[in-house]
């Protein structure tokens, strides 16, 4: 399967996506959790952005951001 690694454009659209959703949620915790997702994608789409300009990036263990 290949890897698809996508823009730092596409997980900005998908941030903001997340959070337009968490904007319609009623429930508290769900909209937190929409929230951290969308935290997620920005944060993926910083990687990107250097991934994009050549700046090579550490390796951070899973779930360390």
């Amino acid at each position: 399967m290949p890897l698809v690694l996508g823009t730092a454009e596409h997980w900005l659209r998908r941030a903001q996506e997340a959070r337009d959703m968490a904007e319609q949620m009623v429930d508290p915790e769900a909209r937190q959790a929409m929230l951290a997702v969308a935290d997620g994608y920005e944060i993926v789409a910083k990687r990107a952005e250097a991934r994009e300009a050549g700046v090579p990036m550490p390796n951070y263990p899973k779930g360390s951001g």
